[in-house]
């Protein structure tokens, strides 16, 4: 088909705009879903069949203002299935590697395997023809592991489970998604301890000054990693929430 230049130019803009604004980035990439039970690292990954919920643009609005602001912390806390994963620690780590050169973004989870699923997501999000043309640039040919992987303009992204450590890294992002893994690991004092022991002694220590931190959980004790960081009368309330840490958080609530 002969494109005129109006259209041409019409998909120039359109082009910019999500280059500019992670809402309209992820509306115009493929998105991949759950990787398929027992496929290998290079299997196609099913995408997504909903569209942008209102409750997704929030989260798309809040993670941009985050990464743009200096010493940027964020805190999403959804009950699961409500798809914060996907776009908080999935398309926005894409948009952000892709949009800007020589970033780097940790994304850390309670284990290696589901954070090797968000690399695996990630990559192939990175891979697709939409994404390659908004940000121009692609994947490294050359670094290309699930967990581990640059682009061709300078940025890098790291994978790890949060009890593991990511010793030798440093980072001007975090994305920390669901540090512990459900009801019965929050039970654990030991899990819990751990965890926190983790984020504050490595998963912190990798951040760049003036990096940024977005937590992103289902609640399953008040004495989670989220429940240590916020105050202790907190009840419930999202907004800017000074915090036990010494730090102002932009809290996201979305109850159930």
């Amino acid at each position: 088909a002969i494109v005129t230049p109006q259209q041409a130019a019409e998909v120039l803009l359109s082009r910019r705009k999500a280059r500019a604004d992670l809402g309209a980035f992820a509306a115009s990439v493929p998105v991949p879903g759950s990787p398929l039970e027992g496929a290998d690292d290079s299997a196609a990954i099913p995408l997504i069949e909903t569209q942008q919920a209102e409750h997704h643009r929030l989260i798309l609005a809040e993670v941009q203002r985050c990464m743009s602001t200096r010493h940027g912390r964020l805190m999403i806390l959804a009950p699961p299935g409500s798809a914060k994963s996907t776009y908080a620690a999935v398309v926005a780590p894409s948009w952000y590697l892709g949009a800007q050169p020589d970033r780097r973004v940790i994304l850390a989870s309670y284990g290696d395997e589901l954070a090797r699923k968000h690399g695996r997501r990630t990559r192939q999000l990175l891979r697709s023809n939409e994404a390659t043309a908004i940000l121009q640039c692609s994947l490294d040919p050359e670094s290309r592991a699930a967990d581990v992987f640059g682009l061709t303009n300078g940025s890098e992204y790291i994978a790890c489970g949060i009890l593991a450590g990511v010793t030798g890294n440093r980072a001007n992002g975090i994305v920390i998604d669901d540090p512990i893994k459900g009801r019965q690991e929050a039970d654990s004092q030991t899990i819990r301890d751990r965890t926190h022991e983790a984020y504050e002694d490595d998963i912190l220590t990798r951040l760049i000054p003036g990096g940024w931190v977005i937590l992103i959980q289902t609640r399953w004790h008040e004495d989670d990693l989220a429940g240590r960081i916020l105050p202790a009368d907190w009840s419930g309330q999202s907004g800017d929430i000074a915090c036990r840490d010494g730090n102002t958080w932009r809290v996201v609530c979305l109850q159930a």
